[in-house]
């Protein structure tokens, strides 16, 4: 019965990511990893799959990341995600004090808040990066390096 479940909810993303979805043209992904399943890149928001032999790249919705281990393919809301995955309980910063003098993390882990003379500004980082401040790290970073720096690694 899961494993019906499974399929039929797949089947369901493959039908709507097709639908959705935008052709490759990343380095990482020009080859099919599978004809019958979706699977997932550095960038934790991403997923793949391949129709008429072609790569499709899907994004999840906003707060929700890709995850496919032994029990799930899919995407999951950051509540269900490892925590050090995902960026919880973030607010827009205040722009007073040190929030004033550096970016900040926000609930989009591949954006970032920037104060600015009219207030908080949600930028996006660069494609291919993700916002870091833990460390003594702070800015983008390409995703096997965010990944490194914030332990969100497979297993």
């Amino acid at each position: 019965m899961l494993k019906a479940l499974v399929i039929f909810f797949g089947l369901l993303a493959l039908c709507n990511a097709a639908s959705l979805g935008t052709r490759d043209t990343s380095n990482a992904t020009v080859v099919c990893q599978s004809e019958d399943e979706l699977w997932g890149g550095e960038d934790i928001r991403k997923f793949y799959f391949c129709l008429d032999g072609a790569v499709i790249t899907d994004e999840c919705d906003p707060g929700y990341y890709f995850v496919n281990n032994a029990t799930i393919c899919g995407c999951l809301p950051s509540s269900l995600m490892k925590p050090s995955c995902v960026n919880l309980d973030t607010k827009v910063p205040d722009c007073s004090a040190s929030s004033k003098m550096q970016p900040q993390a926000c609930d989009d882990v591949a954006s970032f808040y920037l104060c600015t003379s009219e207030g908080a500004k949600e930028l996006p980082c660069p494609d291919g990066k993700a916002f870091v401040d833990q460390d003594g790290y702070l800015g983008c970073f390409d995703w096997t390096e965010w990944r490194s720096l914030r332990n969100c690694v497979d297993g």
